[in-house]
C-alpha cells in the first residue's frame, strides 16, 4: 500500500524518485505517477513534461505534443480540480525503462541541488486559489509559445515551467513567484519581437 502520508513529507527529490519507482519490469505508468504524488501532481506531471524541452534538437512535433499536454493539464488547474485528469490512453502509458533511469539520475540530481535554496516558504502564494489560476493562464501562454515554431523558443518556457513546478512540488511560493516572472518575461520578449515583425512587414508594404 502506498503511504500518502510518507508523500506528502518527502523532500522534493525524495518525492520525484517514489513516483518514478519502477515495477518487476522496469516501468512505471502515468497513473501509477498520478497516484504516488498525490496532491502534489501538477507539479510533478508539469515537471516531467518540461524536461525533454531541454533537449536542444527535439524530434519533430515533440513540442507541439508537449505544449499540448501542458495546457491540458493548466487548464484542470485552472478550473481548481485537485488533482490533474489525463485520457485513460495517456494514463496507461508506460514510461521505458531507459527513460525512467534518465530521469531518475539527471532528474533527481538536479532537484537535489535546487533543494540547498528550495524550501517550503510563501505557502500563502502556493494555496492561494487566485494565484494559481494566473499561474495557470500563464502556463497556457507559455505552453502555445513553447509549441510555437519558432527557433530557440522551447527551453526559456520550459524553464519558467520547470520553475512552477518545482514551487509547486516543494510548496515554495517563492520559487512559483520567481517562475511566473520568468514566464511573464518571455512573453514580453516575444510579443515585443512579434511587434517588430509587424512594423517591419508595415514599413516593407510602404516601399513595395
Amino acid at each position: 500500500m502506498w503511504d500518502r502520508s510518507l508523500v506528502a513529507e518527502a523532500r522534493l527529490s525524495e518525492l520525484f524518485s517514489a513516483t518514478l519507482d519502477t515495477d518487476a519490469d522496469g516501468t512505471v505508468s502515468l497513473e501509477e505517477v498520478l497516484t504516488r504524488a498525490g496532491e502534489r501532481a501538477y507539479g510533478v506531471i508539469l515537471l516531467l513534461l518540461s524536461m525533454p524541452c531541454f533537449i536542444p534538437v527535439l524530434p519533430p512535433g515533440t513540442s507541439g505534443v508537449v505544449g499540448a499536454l501542458m495546457i491540458l493539464v493548466a487548464l484542470q488547474l485552472l478550473l481548481g480540480r485537485q488533482q490533474p485528469w489525463l485520457p485513460t490512453r495517456w494514463r496507461r502509458k508506460r514510461l521505458a525503462p531507459a527513460t525512467v533511469q534518465a530521469i531518475q539520475t539527471k532528474g533527481v540530481a538536479m532537484l537535489q541541488r535546487i533543494e540547498r535554496f528550495s524550501y517550503p516558504r510563501g505557502r500563502w502564494l502556493v494555496r492561494n486559489g487566485l494565484m494559481l489560476r494566473l499561474v495557470a493562464l500563464l502556463i497556457i501562454l507559455l505552453s502555445l509559445v513553447l509549441s510555437s515554431p519558432m527557433p530557440f523558443m522551447n527551453t526559456l518556457p520550459a524553464l519558467s515551467v520547470a520553475l512552477i513546478a518545482v514551487g509547486l512540488m516543494n510548496r515554495d511560493g517563492y520559487l512559483l513567484l520567481m517562475g511566473s516572472l520568468l514566464g511573464m518575461g518571455v512573453l514580453l520578449v516575444v510579443g515585443l519581437g512579434f511587434e517588430l515583425l509587424l512594423q517591419g512587414w508595415r514599413w516593407l508594404r510602404s516601399r513595395l
